[in-house]
């Protein structure tokens, strides 16, 4: 009878023997351009430091915080390893590797290409003291969803526009890491981008159109240096999937847009702007916001009130409020802030137009000694936009001086009516459409608007968005009424009327194709096609003859 430690002693054996077999079969499996790739790296890299980190075997499948399926690495995890040294040029070799995580290490010197990863899903490289990003670093990598650059010293890099093809990112981040320019208009070809932060670094230029179209979540361009972002953040209106939005510390202008529609928004940082006009009501009624800031802007009208459980950074004594406190400003402010709208809230009037009683050395305004508003001197201001029917409402004023600016779009028949006006200056500016009717007692200056009296489009990026000439007495939403609406009807009726000739066009070209191939099968001559330009007679028609083959 056989004893029971003969058969532990010759199970013992053989699992040793199928132990060192499969090792050994691993090892010459093991793909031989990603054993080079990986003894390079463990060459350049310093894991004296790192005591969790076995990279002693041959086959780099063995070593601690790497990942292999079927004889590829596919990842490669010593994040947080106190790993030194710098990263050698043909990590792209690795080609199946879908994950690389390297982060909070202290690895120096520059990144290299990536170019072609086509299977790398997650990058992390943050936390380290890398020193450039090379141009085609993005290139290829078709299957990235999450990319980590923050806090590294890189020479200064702009946002490649090779992100643009990477359709399934989901995370990108590179705060803090040396990024300049300006952000690429490519945000409504990220269909699956949730967070985009790219947070103290020397971003310039404005907001991307394309931000009011994507589905970020998540967007923090806070804290540039140098020239920092300006302009308008009116785009962020539209992007109505955000949660988070930091863009404080810039040079960011104009209002706060309204912001309905925002519901997932909880956490809105915009202080250290130049923001100007009143706080939105709608910002004021979002139901998910829990953070506000707005500190150190140039915010106008009424000082808001927001509901007790939202945590609210706001210096009053920073901002520009007709009062220090909650309530109703002077009606006459009310109607200067209506014209101002119009204008985008010029930071000049925000610095000028201080407190609660126009009359007490407002900037281009006069008043006689009953407070009434009697001129309006805005000559000469740099300001831009359209002029508003809400002029009007100031019914005291006699004078209204609005020469040489930048003003486009149509006089309000508004102004027609103000019952003491004697003056009305609107020489050089980009005015047009119809000239209202004035009384012969009021002298009106015009001169050095060409397309007065002409329908023409607003300048490009401009639009009477405020409806502020709508004719409608100065609602100041867009109801498409009024002269604006007309100009732009007409416009749509010519986009249309043009689209219909090139289809008709186009039509009767094939047709004619058609008829002349089967004519040409018997006859083979040329045939002739009637294109009706306008729908007229006889005298609106157009030949084309188109010839047969040789």
């Amino acid at each position: 009878m056989i004893e029971k430690p003969y058969f532990s002693r010759v199970f013992t054996t053989l699992l040793f023997i199928l132990t060192t077999l499969t090792h050994q079969s691993a090892s010459q499996t093991t793909n031989p351009d990603d054993v080079k790739a990986m003894q390079s790296l463990k060459s350049k890299l310093d894991l004296s430091k790192s005591s969790d980190l076995s990279w002693s075997d041959p086959d780099p499948c063995k070593w601690t915080n790497v990942g292999c399926q079927s004889g590829r690495v596919s990842a490669i995890q010593i994040g947080k390893q106190n790993v030194a040294g710098s990263l050698p040029s043909d990590l792209s070799s690795l080609t199946s590797l879908t994950r690389l995580e390297l982060q909070s290490n202290q690895i120096t010197g520059a990144l290299p290409s990536l170019k072609g990863l086509a299977s790398l899903q997650v990058l992390l490289l943050h936390s380290n003291s890398f020193t450039s990003v090379p141009d085609d670093f993005f290139d290829g990598l078709t299957s990235l969803q999450a990319v980590y650059l923050d806090w590294n010293p890189f020479h200064a890099w702009p946002v490649p526009a090779s992100l643009s093809q990477l359709t399934g990112l989901v995370n990108f981040s590179a705060n803090n890491a040396n990024v300049t320019g300006p952000i690429p208009d490519f945000f409504a070809l990220l269909p699956s981008l949730s967070s985009f932060n790219l947070a103290f670094n020397s971003l310039t230029g404005s907001l991307p159109l394309s931000l009011g179209s994507s589905n970020l979540k998540t967007l923090w361009l806070n804290n540039q240096n140098g020239v920092k972002l300006s302009g308008s953040i009116d785009v962020i209106r539209n992007a109505t999937s955000l949660e988070q939005l930091w863009l404080q510390s810039n040079g960011f202008s104009g209002p706060i847009p309204d912001l309905t529609g925002m519901d997932s928004l909880w956490d809105l940082d915009l202080r250290d702007n130049q923001l100007t006009g009143p706080v939105p009501e709608s910002l004021k009624a979002l139901p998910s916001l829990k953070n506000i800031t707005l500190t150190n802007n140039l915010l106008q009208g009424p000082v808001p009130e927001f509901d007790v459980g939202i945590d609210v950074d706001m210096k009053v004594d920073s901002e520009r409020f007709c009062l220090p406190k909650p309530g109703a400003c002077d009606a006459r402010v009310d109607v200067l802030l209506s014209v101002a709208k119009d204008l985008g809230y010029p930071i000049r009037f925000a610095n000028g137009w201080t407190g609660n009683d126009p009359c007490a050395g407002w900037i281009g305004i006069t008043c006689d000694a009953r407070g009434n508003i009697t001129i309006l001197n805005l000559q000469k201001m740099g300001l831009s936009g359209t002029i508003s029917p809400y002029f009007a409402r100031l019914t005291s004023v006699q004078k209204l001086l609005l020469s040489n600016n930048d003003l486009y779009g149509p006089i309000p028949s508004e102004l027609s009516k103000m019952p003491n006006l004697k003056e009305l200056d609107v020489s050089n500016n980009a005015l047009s459409g119809p000239v209202p009717v004035f009384d012969a007692a009021v002298v009106f200056r015009k001169d050095g608007n060409p397309n007065l009296g002409k329908e023409v489009m607003f300048p490009p990026g401009k639009g009477n968005s405020s409806g502020g000439s709508s004719g409608s007495g100065g609602s100041g939403t867009d109801s498409g009424g009024g002269d604006g609406g007309k100009k732009r009807k007409t416009s749509v009726a010519v986009i249309i009327g043009s689209i219909v000739a090139v289809v008709c066009v186009v039509s009767l070209i094939v047709l004619g194709l058609v008829l002349y191939k089967r004519k040409n099968r018997v006859q083979g001559t040329s045939t002739t096609v009637i294109h009706p330009r306008h729908s007229g007679s006889d005298q609106d028609m157009v030949k084309i003859t188109v010839s047969g083959p040789a």
